[in-house]
């Protein structure tokens, strides 16, 4: 046998291994052949698994994706439409089942695929497998005659996230109303509710009429799982949600697939990207390179893709788009208009060849192949979900998110990124969008104008976006609040830290669009496909109207007449008919002004500005006035919707300021508030801190000198009594303490308005700001700072110089007030400010006296600087 021959066999056996076994094996065919194998299917990219599946992975499915073109959402009167149920039929199995089957267990049952035994006069057992690439089915458990109870794998590692479902059925007798319960999932609603089916794919469709994976089953509800807590993989305390769904299977002898959302894979990636480098039109704009190793030992690949046909100055003025998607493994939509983007920006479209010519793209196309390949649905092999640790990413345990960031960060040493996206989907709502950031924020307090023009901006592009895709993508639902625990994400970190304007998260529903209501559909692997495409329209049209002023205009023009009517509209002043603003600006025409029409236009489109925004500033009075306008709608003097739009583009087609100067009257950031109610698709997760640095434990003495020092004590040497002076310190009465204040130089705040407090007293390491001997501050010398306050009143301040930053400075002490303190900053009678934790003694102290005396005073040898007393002001 040849080397290649005995390397080939070798492969062979290490089909879907683990990565680190893989390597063990390929390591000692090197050292006894001395050469590197010259082709392995699997290596160096994988997919490999990590060490917890030891045990043989079956083969990858192959799907066709070929889908049905209209596929509607379920409404209406289910029982019309499907008559027949699980509770209804009629089967030739009389015998009634009894007791709870097992008939699947991914950890425990064999892989020989044949249907366990069944009582006479009962259905035979359904098959289940899911032990494949991106496969998820932990259990099935057979409780009815065609009933079966279904328990999805957590995310690796953890005991949570439990959505993603991807599995293989067979044995099923055709003409039978299957009932299925998946019992543990997390989230407590679902687009289940709301007319989503699960997929089926069937191999015998596939091969006999090409068509692939269909929306199936009917009887759907996703509710709180109060009844099926019986099997023994749940966990107490934990509220689970049940999926429940009736389904038929058509076909004798058939192998169905049931899926979340249409599967794609690590393989399936590596086999499209293998097929665009290979085609002979699109290699030449495709380079495909490993970024990093992930956990397991797979590839991140990082595509680029652009006309590299040119000099190296035109590469350098180029700008660049950088795209990442699958971050979260169970949101396969995102691969699918990952998959769209590519095929399109690589093809022979024009549309393609000028992007090509003008940007360059960035890729990632899945940022989390562990998860993929073990079928998680939102973690990676740290147990994290990744899309919460791009503010401080770690190496060693987010390598893709790490390696992303410094190659961005890198490109924006030579290049402007002129749009970072993030591919993902969505479980709890329809239709496609982004979420975007707040950008208006950091310039609401320049001026109004200023934080209007950042509130239009940041729309842009999603505005393009529904506008080259008005049936799918959906403006209203576009988000540009930035919550706090999405501060760690990728698109709010590329803003803040890397200042991309264009930073936004693309979102992909699971279940369909409702944008028209005659027409409530299914999104299919084509539409997931087309957004891709669209998102790379839009970002040749944003750069067009960058370079282009009028069509800028004509954009900011459109998106000011929507914002606006959105406000008239939430203020309740846009009705069928609203005022005339000619009406209100017209004046008298005189020979000279008809002579001369361009001034005439000019003063109409300012007086149509100023009446236009008189009327948005008027408050909209309800009840009575509402009454009186809509008696006189049909009176003239008054103009439609339509009519208003033509206002618009009257009184501000000119310029974009008249834009910014209406959305600045409207005061649109207020007006157009989002909700607060979080529509996140997850449960908010903290993201992974650098661990704090542990403190150094002081080194236990030895018996024999905790016997010496004992010794000392008992016969009053002087040695332990030097070592002891701080605890002697400590416990001095108030009455030394006080007669120790007589003696120290006290400082003098003028004050009046007086209010008797309790003394008190610090237990803080540190003295106050400026009153700090840099002579004292040894390593090891603990310095006990004590105060005192008679009295203290309600507006404090002194000054004085500091000898430390040699300048003058004034202090303002708080009031203290002993009504002021509540159950949040105090804990066993004391109270904490700051970093000063201070202790009260519930001692009174009258407010007569004149002067309010602070004294500070150092338990340690060397005294404090002394500051210089200045007059009070």
């Amino acid at each position: 046998m040849t080397a290649s021959e005995a390397l080939q066999a070798t492969a062979n056996n290490l089909l879907k291994t683990s990565f680190w076994n893989y390597s063990e094996q390929l390591e000692e065919f090197i050292s006894r052949y001395k050469t590197r194998p010259p082709d392995i299917k699997f290596w160096p990219y994988g997919p490999y698994w990590p060490k917890y599946y030891d045990t043989e992975i079956l083969e990858t499915p192959r799907h066709c994706s070929t889908c049905p073109p209209f596929e509607p959402i379920l409404r209406g009167n289910i029982d019309t439409q499907f008559p027949k149920t699980f509770d209804n039929q009629e089967t030739q199995f009389t015998q009634k089942w009894r007791g709870v089957l097992i008939v699947y267990d991914s950890e425990r049952s064999s892989r020989d695929r044949s249907p366990q035994p069944v009582p006479e006069g009962c259905c035979p057992n359904l098959v289940f497998e899911s032990r494949f690439e991106s496969g998820n089915l932990r259990q099935a458990r057979r409780v009815g005659q065609f009933e079966y109870e279904l328990v999805l794998k957590t995310d690796l590692y953890t005991n949570r996230h439990t959505q993603w479902y991807y599995f293989r059925v067979s044995n099923a007798v055709p003409g039978v109303t299957y009932k299925f319960r998946i019992v543990n999932l997390l989230k407590r609603d679902s687009l289940y509710n709301y007319g989503m089916r699960p997929l089926l794919y069937s191999e015998k469709e596939a091969k006999e009429k090409s068509v692939g994976w269909s929306r199936a089953g009917h009887h759907i509800s996703y509710s709180r799982n109060v009844m099926h807590l019986h099997c023994p993989l749940l966990m107490k305390g934990i509220p689970y949600y049940e999926l429940e769904w009736q389904m038929d299977f058509p076909h004798t002898e058939d192998t169905y697939y049931l899926a979340h959302c249409y599967p794609y894979t690590f393989t399936d990636l590596k086999e499209d990207l293998d097929s665009m480098l290979n085609h002979p039109d699109k290699r030449q704009y495709i380079r495909r390179e490993v970024l990093c190793e992930t956990r397991a030992g797979n590839s991140c690949f990082l595509v680029t893709v652009s006309n590299f046909d040119t000099s190296k100055e035109e590469q350098h003025q180029k700008k660049v788009v950088v795209v990442t998607a699958r971050v979260h493994p169970g949101e396969s939509q995102a691969s699918w208009m990952m998959k769209g983007l590519i095929e399109f920006v690589v093809g022979q479209d024009p549309v393609a060849s000028e992007l090509r010519n003008r940007f360059i793209f960035k890729i990632v196309p899945m940022l989390n192949p562990d998860g993929v390949i073990v079928g998680n649905y939102r973690c990676s092999l740290a147990a994290r979900d990744l899309n919460r640790n791009y503010r401080h990413p770690r190496k060693e345990s987010f390598p893709t998110v790490w390696f992303t960031k410094s190659m961005m960060e890198k490109i924006l040493e030579r290049h402007d990124i002129i749009l970072y996206c993030d591919l993902h989907g969505h479980s709890r709502k329809h239709n496609v969008f982004m979420y975007g950031n707040n950008t208006s924020e950091t310039e609401a307090e320049t001026n109004g104008v200023g934080a209007a023009q950042a509130f239009l901006n940041e729309r842009l592009f999603p505005w393009l976006m529904s506008q080259k895709s008005p049936d799918k993508f959906s403006f209203p639902s576009c988000k540009f609040q930035i919550k706090r625990c999405k501060e760690a994400t990728g698109r709010v970190v590329m803003w803040r830290q890397m200042r991309i304007l264009n930073s936004f998260t693309l979102e992909a529903t699971f279940s369909g669009t409702i944008i028209d209501k005659k027409e409530l559909r299914h999104f299919n692997i084509n539409d997931f496909m087309d957004m891709g495409k669209v998102l790379c329209e839009t970002v040749l049209e944003y750069q067009i109207a960058q370079e282009n002023k009028a069509r800028q205009t004509e954009i900011v023009l459109e998106l000011t007449r929507y914002l606006t009517s959105q406000v008239l509209d939430q203020r309740k002043m846009m009705g069928n008919k609203v005022p005339n603003f000619k009406a209100l600006t017209a004046k008298d025409k005189t020979e000279g002004q008809e002579d001369d029409d361009a001034i005439q236009n000019d003063m109409l489109n300012e007086d149509l500005d100023d009446s236009l925004l008189q009327y948005l500033d008027k408050p909209y009075e309800a009840s009575k006035r509402e009454k009186k306008l809509k008696k006189s709608e049909g009176k003239s003097g008054n103009l439609s919707r339509q009519e208003v739009d033509t206002m618009l583009d009257n009184a501000s087609l000119k310029t974009m300021d008249g834009c910014w100067k209406i959305l600045t009257q409207l005061n649109v950031r207020e007006s157009l508030m989002e909700s607060d109610s979080s529509d996140s698709d997850s449960e908010s997760e903290p993201e992974m801190k650098y661990p704090e640095p542990k403190s150094k434990k002081k080194k236990r003495k030895s018996k024999k000198q905790r016997d010496r020092e004992f010794q000392d004590r008992k016969n009053g040497s002087g040695n332990a009594k030097d070592k002891h002076d701080g605890e002697r310190a400590k416990s001095l009465t108030n009455i030394q303490r006080d007669r120790s204040y007589k003696n120290s130089s006290p400082i003098i705040v003028n004050g009046s308005n007086n209010q008797a407090l309790p003394t008190i007293s610090s237990t803080s390491d540190a003295p106050p700001d400026g009153m700090t001997n840099s002579n004292n501050n040894k390593k090891g010398r603990r310095k006990s700072v004590q105060y005192k306050f008679n009295t203290i009143s309600s507006a404090m301040k002194f000054r004085y110089f500091s000898p430390t930053l040699s300048e003058r400075k004034t202090v303002k002490m708080s009031p203290i007030k002993k009504q002021d303190i509540d159950e949040e900053n105090t804990y066993r009678d004391s109270l904490l400010l700051g970093r000063t934790r201070i202790r009260f003694n519930d001692q009174a102290v009258g407010g007569k006296q004149k002067q309010k005396v602070l004294t500070v005073k150092s338990d340690s040898k060397k005294s404090l600087n002394k500051p210089r007393i200045l007059p009070a002001h």
